[in-house]
C-alpha cells in the first residue's frame, strides 16, 4: 500500500508545479489586456493539470495495454493516438465544468466548452505524449533493473555452485589421503590405526556440525585443524612438531571453511613425511591494515630446492579464495631462506572479537 501511496503524491506533487509553473508564465508573459488575475491563472492551470494527473492511471493502463514491442509498436502507436485525442478532449472539458462552477469561466457550460476545446487542444495534447514517454522510460528502467538483478542473482548461484564444487573435490582429496595413512597403520600398529579412525570420524562430525556456509570463525577452523593435526600426530609421533601463534582478537574472523588443513596437509607432505627426521610447522594468525593475515610454514626443503607445485589442496585453496573473494593474490608461497615454505592468506577482516576463543 505504501508505494502507490507514494505514487500518488509524487504525481500530485508535479502537477501541482506544472500548475504554478504555467500559472506564472500566463502572468508574467501574457500581454495585460489578456492577463488574469493571479487568483484565476493558479486556478486554470492547477485544474487543468490536476485533471492531468488524475489521469495518469488511465495513461499507465493503456501504455500497459499497448506497449512498443516490435511487430506491435504501428498498432499501439494508432492506439495511443487515439487516447491521446480522446483524454485531451475530456480532460479540456472536466477541467471547463470545475471552472464554470467555481465561477472562473463564465455560464452557460455549453457555450463555453466549444471555445475551451478549441483554444487548449493544441497546448493540452503533447501532455498525454510526456506522461506516456515517462511511464515508458520507467516501465525499460524497471525491466533493466529486473535484468540486472537476475543476472546477480544467477552469477551468486553460479559462485556458490563452484564453491560447492570445490568443497565437494577437496573433501574426498583429504578423506583418501587420511584412508591411505589408515591403511598403511593397518599392518604396523592396529592400535594407531583404530585411534586414526576415531579421530577421522571426530574430525568429520566436527566437520559436519559446522553446516555448510563458505565461511565459519577462525576458532572453529582452528578447532577442525587441530582434530586433523590429531590424526597425523598419531601417524608420526614425534616426528612432528607444531606450533600455533594467534592473536586472540582474530579468532572470531571469519573464514573459509577447511581452508587452512590443506595447507597444513601440503606441510606435512613436504616437511614432516618426506624426511627421515620429521619436521616442524608453526601456523599464525594476526591483524594487520583491516586484513586478517594467516600462515602456515615449515622448516622442509630449503632455497636450494626447486617451488613447490600446486596439488589438489593448494589448488583448489586458491580457486576457493579467488571465488570467495575476487582477487588472484590472496595466497602467496614463498621459500624461506633460513629452510622452509611459507604459505600466507591475506584475507578481508570480517567479523568479531574472540567470541569464539573458548573452542580454539
Amino acid at each position: 500500500m505504501r508505494r502507490p501511496r507514494h505514487h500518488a503524491l509524487l504525481v500530485f506533487a508535479l502537477s501541482t508545479m506544472a500548475g504554478v509553473y504555467f500559472a506564472s508564465q500566463v502572468r508574467l508573459a501574457y500581454p495585460a489586456a489578456l492577463r488574469p488575475s493571479w487568483t484565476d491563472a493558479l486556478a486554470i492551470n492547477l485544474v487543468y493539470y490536476w485533471a492531468w494527473g488524475a489521469a495518469v492511471p488511465v495513461v499507465a493502463a493503456l501504455q500497459r495495454r499497448f506497449g512498443f514491442a516490435p511487430g506491435r509498436r504501428l498498432r499501439s502507436a494508432a492506439a495511443h493516438l487515439a487516447a491521446a485525442i480522446a483524454l485531451t478532449v475530456a480532460e479540456i472539458l472536466l477541467s471547463a465544468i470545475v471552472l464554470t462552477v467555481m465561477g472562473v469561466y463564465e455560464p452557460p457550460f455549453l457555450v463555453q466548452a466549444p471555445m475551451a476545446v478549441q483554444v487548449n487542444f493544441h497546448s493540452s495534447f503533447p501532455t498525454y505524449w510526456l506522461i506516456l514517454a515517462v511511464l515508458v522510460a520507467l516501465d525499460y528502467a524497471e525491466k533493466y533493473r529486473a535484468r540486472d538483478l537476475r543476472a546477480a542473482q544467477l552469477e551468486h548461484n553460479l559462485a556458490q555452485a563452484r564453491l560447492d564444487a570445490l568443497r565437494l573435490q577437496l573433501n574426498p582429496h583429504f578423506l583418501f589421503n587420511a584412508l591411505n595413512s589408515i591403511s598403511a597403520l593397518m599392518f604396523v600398529d592396529v592400535n594407531r590405526a583404530e585411534t586414526m579412525i576415531r579421530k577421522l570420524g571426530e574430525l568429520l562430525r566436527a566437520s559436519l556440525d559446522r553446516g555448510h556456509g563458505p565461511e565459519i570463525t577462525l576458532a572453529d577452523e582452528l578447532d577442525l585443524l587441530q582434530r586433523y593435526l590429531d590424526i597425523e600426530t598419531i601417524r608420526f609421533e614425534d616426528r612432528m612438531s607444531v606450533a600455533f601463534d594467534v592473536d586472540p582478537a582474530t579468532r572470531g574472523a571469519l573464514v573459509p571453511a577447511l581452508v587452512l588443513q590443506p595447507l597444513v596437509e601440503n606441510a606435512v607432505r613436504h616437511a614432516v613425511a618426506a624426511r627421515a627426521t620429521g619436521g616442524r610447522i608453526e601456523v599464525s594468525a594476526r591483524r594487520a591494515n583491516g586484513l586478517l593475515l594467516l600462515s602456515v610454514a615449515d622448516d622442509g626443503p630449503g632455497p636450494g630446492v626447486a617451488p613447490r607445485a600446486e596439488g589438489v589442496g593448494l589448488g583448489n585453496t586458491r580457486e576457493r579464495l579467488t571465488a570467495i573473494y575476487g582477487r588472484t593474490d590472496a595466497l602467496s608461497m614463498y621459500t624461506v631462506e633460513t629452510g622452509g615454505c611459507r604459505v600466507e592468506l591475506r584475507l578481508p577482516f570480517r567479523g568479531g572479537g574472540a567470541e569464539a576463543e573458548t573452542r580454539a
